[in-house]
Protein backbone atom coordinates (compact mmCIF):
# COMPACT_ATOMS: atom_id res chain seq x y z
CA UNK A 1 0.00 0.00 0.00
CA UNK A 2 1.27 3.49 -0.85
CA UNK A 3 2.08 5.75 2.09
CA UNK A 4 0.74 9.32 2.28
CA UNK A 5 4.21 10.54 1.33
CA UNK A 6 4.24 8.31 -1.76
CA UNK A 7 0.78 9.50 -2.73
CA UNK A 8 1.97 13.10 -2.56
CA UNK A 9 5.12 12.19 -4.50
CA UNK A 10 2.99 10.78 -7.33
CA UNK A 11 1.96 14.34 -8.15
CA UNK A 12 5.61 15.04 -9.05
CA UNK A 13 5.60 12.59 -11.91
CA UNK A 14 4.40 9.33 -13.39
CA UNK A 15 4.33 6.04 -11.48
CA UNK A 16 4.37 2.47 -12.71
CA UNK A 17 0.64 2.01 -12.17
CA UNK A 18 0.03 5.14 -14.26
CA UNK A 19 1.53 3.66 -17.42
CA UNK A 20 -1.29 1.21 -18.26
CA UNK A 21 -3.69 4.15 -17.92
CA UNK A 22 -1.58 6.39 -20.16
CA UNK A 23 -1.40 3.65 -22.80
CA UNK A 24 -5.16 3.04 -22.68
CA UNK A 25 -4.88 -0.41 -21.09
CA UNK A 26 -6.82 0.35 -17.91
CA UNK A 27 -10.53 -0.32 -17.49
CA UNK A 28 -10.66 1.86 -14.36
CA UNK A 29 -9.32 5.19 -15.49
CA UNK A 30 -8.58 7.09 -18.72
CA UNK A 31 -5.58 9.27 -19.62
CA UNK A 32 -7.76 12.36 -19.30
CA UNK A 33 -8.96 11.39 -15.81
CA UNK A 34 -5.35 10.76 -14.75
CA UNK A 35 -4.39 14.12 -16.25
CA UNK A 36 -6.99 15.88 -14.10
CA UNK A 37 -5.45 14.25 -11.02
CA UNK A 38 -1.92 15.23 -11.99
CA UNK A 39 -2.80 18.90 -12.50
CA UNK A 40 -4.70 18.93 -9.20
CA UNK A 41 -8.12 19.61 -10.71
CA UNK A 42 -9.59 16.51 -9.06
CA UNK A 43 -8.24 14.61 -6.03
CA UNK A 44 -6.21 11.47 -6.66
CA UNK A 45 -8.31 8.37 -6.11
CA UNK A 46 -6.70 5.60 -4.10
CA UNK A 47 -9.74 3.81 -2.68
CA UNK A 48 -8.81 0.15 -2.36
CA UNK A 49 -10.99 -2.64 -3.63
CA UNK A 50 -11.23 -5.75 -1.49
CA UNK A 51 -8.89 -7.55 -3.91
CA UNK A 52 -6.33 -4.74 -3.69
CA UNK A 53 -6.53 -4.70 0.10
CA UNK A 54 -5.78 -8.41 0.34
CA UNK A 55 -3.13 -8.07 -2.32
CA UNK A 56 -1.32 -5.53 -0.18
CA UNK A 57 -1.73 -7.68 2.91
CA UNK A 58 -0.36 -10.75 1.13
CA UNK A 59 2.48 -9.00 -0.71
CA UNK A 60 5.10 -9.57 2.06
CA UNK A 61 4.16 -13.26 2.26
CA UNK A 62 4.49 -13.73 -1.51
CA UNK A 63 7.85 -11.96 -1.45
CA UNK A 64 9.06 -14.31 1.31
CA UNK A 65 7.92 -17.33 -0.70
CA UNK A 66 9.92 -16.11 -3.70
CA UNK A 67 13.02 -15.39 -1.61
CA UNK A 68 12.87 -18.78 0.09
CA UNK A 69 12.33 -20.64 -3.20
CA UNK A 70 15.43 -19.16 -4.84
CA UNK A 71 17.65 -17.91 -2.04
CA UNK A 72 17.86 -14.45 -3.60
CA UNK A 73 18.70 -11.41 -1.50
CA UNK A 74 15.82 -9.00 -2.04
CA UNK A 75 15.52 -5.33 -1.19
CA UNK A 76 11.94 -4.55 -0.14
CA UNK A 77 10.14 -1.23 0.49
CA UNK A 78 11.05 0.51 3.75
CA UNK A 79 7.41 0.68 4.79
CA UNK A 80 7.38 -3.15 5.07
CA UNK A 81 10.14 -3.10 7.69
CA UNK A 82 7.76 -4.51 10.31
CA UNK A 83 8.29 -7.88 8.60
CA UNK A 84 12.07 -7.74 9.17
CA UNK A 85 13.43 -10.91 10.70
CA UNK A 86 10.82 -13.22 9.20
CA UNK A 87 13.09 -13.99 6.24
CA UNK A 88 16.86 -13.51 6.37
CA UNK A 89 17.05 -12.96 2.59
CA UNK A 90 15.08 -9.71 2.68
CA UNK A 91 16.25 -6.23 3.68
CA UNK A 92 13.84 -3.33 3.96
CA UNK A 93 15.58 -0.27 2.56
CA UNK A 94 14.00 0.28 -0.87
CA UNK A 95 12.80 3.82 -1.63
CA UNK A 96 11.15 5.47 -4.63
CA UNK A 97 13.22 4.97 -7.78
CA UNK A 98 13.70 7.82 -10.25
CA UNK A 99 14.81 7.61 -13.89
CA UNK A 100 18.35 9.03 -14.28
CA UNK A 101 17.41 11.31 -17.21
CA UNK A 102 13.67 11.87 -16.78
CA UNK A 103 13.00 12.78 -13.18
CA UNK A 104 9.22 12.69 -13.71
CA UNK A 105 9.45 8.92 -14.29
CA UNK A 106 9.22 7.36 -10.83
CA UNK A 107 8.45 3.97 -9.40
CA UNK A 108 7.66 2.36 -6.06
CA UNK A 109 8.95 -1.15 -6.65
CA UNK A 110 7.72 -4.19 -4.75
CA UNK A 111 11.29 -5.47 -4.64
CA UNK A 112 14.73 -5.45 -6.23
CA UNK A 113 17.27 -8.28 -6.55
CA UNK A 114 20.79 -6.72 -6.59
CA UNK A 115 22.70 -9.89 -7.52
CA UNK A 116 20.60 -10.27 -10.69
CA UNK A 117 20.04 -6.56 -11.30
CA UNK A 118 16.37 -7.48 -11.49
CA UNK A 119 13.03 -5.96 -10.53
CA UNK A 120 10.69 -8.09 -8.42
CA UNK A 121 7.00 -7.32 -9.01
CA UNK A 122 4.31 -8.96 -6.87
CA UNK A 123 0.68 -9.40 -7.87
CA UNK A 124 -2.49 -10.95 -6.49
CA UNK A 125 -5.13 -11.99 -9.00
CA UNK A 126 -8.58 -13.51 -8.71
CA UNK A 127 -9.39 -16.87 -10.25
CA UNK A 128 -11.38 -15.26 -13.07
CA UNK A 129 -8.15 -13.75 -14.44
CA UNK A 130 -6.21 -17.02 -14.28
CA UNK A 131 -6.46 -17.58 -18.05
CA UNK A 132 -4.77 -14.23 -18.72
CA UNK A 133 -1.58 -15.54 -17.09
CA UNK A 134 0.57 -18.18 -18.79
CA UNK A 135 1.98 -21.33 -17.30
CA UNK A 136 4.34 -21.05 -14.37
CA UNK A 137 7.82 -20.11 -15.62
CA UNK A 138 6.62 -18.62 -18.91
CA UNK A 139 6.67 -15.00 -20.06
CA UNK A 140 2.92 -14.74 -20.73
CA UNK A 141 1.91 -11.75 -18.60
CA UNK A 142 -1.25 -9.59 -18.90
CA UNK A 143 -0.35 -6.52 -20.94
CA UNK A 144 -1.13 -3.97 -18.21
CA UNK A 145 1.33 -5.69 -15.87
CA UNK A 146 3.91 -6.23 -18.60
CA UNK A 147 3.91 -2.49 -19.28
CA UNK A 148 4.37 -1.77 -15.59
CA UNK A 149 7.42 -4.02 -15.14
CA UNK A 150 8.93 -2.78 -18.40
CA UNK A 151 8.57 0.76 -17.03
CA UNK A 152 10.32 -0.23 -13.79
CA UNK A 153 13.17 -1.84 -15.74
CA UNK A 154 13.57 1.33 -17.78
CA UNK A 155 13.75 3.43 -14.61
CA UNK A 156 16.27 1.21 -12.80
CA UNK A 157 18.15 -0.05 -15.89
CA UNK A 158 17.52 -3.57 -14.62
CA UNK A 159 18.39 -6.52 -16.83
CA UNK A 160 15.08 -8.27 -16.26
CA UNK A 161 12.08 -8.57 -13.94
CA UNK A 162 10.63 -11.47 -11.99
CA UNK A 163 6.87 -11.33 -11.54
CA UNK A 164 5.35 -13.45 -8.79
CA UNK A 165 1.59 -13.80 -8.70
CA UNK A 166 -0.84 -15.54 -6.38
CA UNK A 167 -4.03 -16.44 -8.24
CA UNK A 168 -7.21 -17.24 -6.38
CA UNK A 169 -5.38 -17.41 -3.06
CA UNK A 170 -3.59 -20.70 -3.71
CA UNK A 171 -2.15 -20.79 -7.25
CA UNK A 172 1.42 -19.43 -7.05
CA UNK A 173 3.20 -18.71 -10.35
CA UNK A 174 6.43 -17.02 -11.41
CA UNK A 175 7.19 -15.21 -14.67
CA UNK A 176 10.23 -13.52 -16.15
CA UNK A 177 10.45 -10.40 -18.30
CA UNK A 178 13.60 -9.88 -20.36
CA UNK A 179 14.31 -6.30 -21.39
CA UNK A 180 12.53 -5.31 -24.59
CA UNK A 181 14.08 -2.02 -25.63
CA UNK A 182 11.54 -1.38 -28.40
CA UNK A 183 8.67 -1.72 -25.92
CA UNK A 184 10.44 0.44 -23.35
CA UNK A 185 11.15 3.12 -25.94
CA UNK A 186 7.43 3.33 -26.73
CA UNK A 187 6.63 3.49 -23.02
CA UNK A 188 9.13 6.31 -22.43
CA UNK A 189 7.78 8.25 -25.43
CA UNK A 190 4.22 7.88 -24.12
CA UNK A 191 5.30 8.95 -20.63
CA UNK A 192 7.08 12.03 -22.00
CA UNK A 193 4.09 12.99 -24.15
CA UNK A 194 1.69 12.62 -21.23
CA UNK A 195 3.90 14.56 -18.83
CA UNK A 196 4.18 17.32 -21.44
CA UNK A 197 0.37 17.50 -21.38
CA UNK A 198 0.52 17.93 -17.61
CA UNK A 199 3.27 20.55 -17.73
CA UNK A 200 1.61 22.60 -20.46
CA UNK A 201 -1.96 22.03 -19.16
CA UNK A 202 -2.88 20.51 -22.53
CA UNK A 203 -5.47 17.79 -21.89
CA UNK A 204 -5.26 14.42 -23.65
CA UNK A 205 -8.12 13.51 -25.98
CA UNK A 206 -11.32 12.10 -24.50
CA UNK A 207 -11.84 8.39 -25.09
CA UNK A 208 -15.26 7.79 -23.54
CA UNK A 209 -18.46 9.55 -22.46
CA UNK A 210 -17.22 9.99 -18.88
CA UNK A 211 -14.29 12.03 -20.20
CA UNK A 212 -16.62 14.25 -22.22
CA UNK A 213 -18.89 14.88 -19.23
CA UNK A 214 -15.82 15.90 -17.22
CA UNK A 215 -14.54 18.12 -20.04
CA UNK A 216 -17.89 19.84 -20.60
CA UNK A 217 -19.81 19.75 -17.30
CA UNK A 218 -22.03 22.70 -18.32
CA UNK A 219 -23.81 23.66 -21.53
CA UNK A 220 -24.01 27.07 -23.20
CA UNK A 221 -27.70 27.89 -23.79
CA UNK A 222 -26.73 30.43 -26.46
CA UNK A 223 -24.63 28.02 -28.48
CA UNK A 224 -25.64 25.70 -31.33
CA UNK A 225 -23.69 23.66 -33.86
CA UNK A 226 -24.65 22.83 -37.42
CA UNK A 227 -24.44 19.18 -38.40
CA UNK A 228 -21.75 18.12 -40.89
CA UNK A 229 -21.42 15.05 -43.12
CA UNK A 230 -19.43 12.97 -40.64
CA UNK A 231 -21.79 13.64 -37.75
CA UNK A 232 -24.80 13.03 -40.01
CA UNK A 233 -23.44 9.55 -40.75
CA UNK A 234 -22.90 8.96 -37.02
CA UNK A 235 -26.48 10.04 -36.32
CA UNK A 236 -27.87 7.70 -38.97
CA UNK A 237 -25.91 4.78 -37.55
CA UNK A 238 -27.02 5.63 -34.00
CA UNK A 239 -30.68 5.81 -35.08
CA UNK A 240 -30.44 2.47 -36.91
CA UNK A 241 -28.69 0.85 -33.94
CA UNK A 242 -31.34 2.01 -31.50
CA UNK A 243 -34.09 0.66 -33.76
CA UNK A 244 -32.35 -2.73 -33.98
CA UNK A 245 -31.94 -2.85 -30.20
CA UNK A 246 -35.64 -2.05 -29.76
CA UNK A 247 -36.66 -4.80 -32.19
CA UNK A 248 -34.28 -7.35 -30.61
CA UNK A 249 -35.56 -6.45 -27.14
CA UNK A 250 -39.12 -7.10 -28.29
CA UNK A 251 -38.07 -10.49 -29.71
CA UNK A 252 -36.25 -11.34 -26.48
CA UNK A 253 -39.26 -10.45 -24.32
CA UNK A 254 -41.61 -12.48 -26.53
CA UNK A 255 -39.50 -15.65 -26.23
CA UNK A 256 -38.97 -15.16 -22.49
CA UNK A 257 -42.75 -14.88 -22.07
CA UNK A 258 -43.34 -18.10 -24.02
CA UNK A 259 -40.75 -20.01 -21.98
CA UNK A 260 -42.06 -18.66 -18.66
CA UNK A 261 -45.61 -19.58 -19.69
CA UNK A 262 -44.39 -23.12 -20.41
CA UNK A 263 -42.53 -23.38 -17.08
CA UNK A 264 -45.44 -22.05 -14.97
CA UNK A 265 -44.44 -22.78 -11.34
CA UNK A 266 -41.41 -24.95 -12.20
CA UNK A 267 -38.11 -23.70 -10.81
CA UNK A 268 -35.85 -25.14 -13.49
CA UNK A 269 -35.96 -25.96 -17.21
CA UNK A 270 -33.62 -28.81 -18.18
CA UNK A 271 -32.43 -30.23 -21.50
CA UNK A 272 -32.69 -33.85 -22.68
CA UNK A 273 -29.64 -34.74 -20.58
CA UNK A 274 -31.16 -33.30 -17.43
CA UNK A 275 -28.80 -30.30 -17.42
CA UNK A 276 -30.35 -26.99 -16.22
CA UNK A 277 -30.65 -24.42 -19.00
CA UNK A 278 -32.97 -21.89 -17.32
CA UNK A 279 -33.98 -21.16 -13.74
CA UNK A 280 -36.97 -19.08 -12.70
CA UNK A 281 -37.02 -18.85 -8.95
CA UNK A 282 -37.85 -16.34 -6.24
CA UNK A 283 -35.19 -14.17 -4.68
CA UNK A 284 -35.13 -13.01 -1.06
CA UNK A 285 -37.78 -10.40 -1.81
CA UNK A 286 -40.08 -13.03 -3.25
CA UNK A 287 -39.76 -11.89 -6.86
CA UNK A 288 -38.97 -14.63 -9.38
CA UNK A 289 -35.83 -14.05 -11.47
CA UNK A 290 -35.38 -15.54 -14.96
CA UNK A 291 -31.79 -16.72 -15.57
CA UNK A 292 -30.27 -18.50 -18.57
CA UNK A 293 -27.39 -20.73 -17.57
CA UNK A 294 -24.07 -19.64 -19.07
CA UNK A 295 -25.58 -16.36 -20.38
CA UNK A 296 -26.58 -14.15 -17.41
Amino acid sequence: MLTNEQIEARKLGIGGSDMPIILGLSSYKTPYQLYLEKIGQVPSTFEETTLQEWGHRLEPMIRMKFAEEHGFQIRAPKEHAKFAGLCENITYDLETQVHPFHDFMRGNLDGFIPELNAVNEIKCSNQFMAKLWGEDGSDVIPMEYLVQVAYYCAITNADCAYITVLIGGNDYREFKYIRNMELESKIIDAAKAFWNCVQTKTPPEAINQVDLRLMYPQHDPEKTKTINTEVAEQLTTLTDTRLKIKLLTEVEEKHKFNIMQFMQDAECLVNESGQPVITWKANKRGSRTFLMKGVN
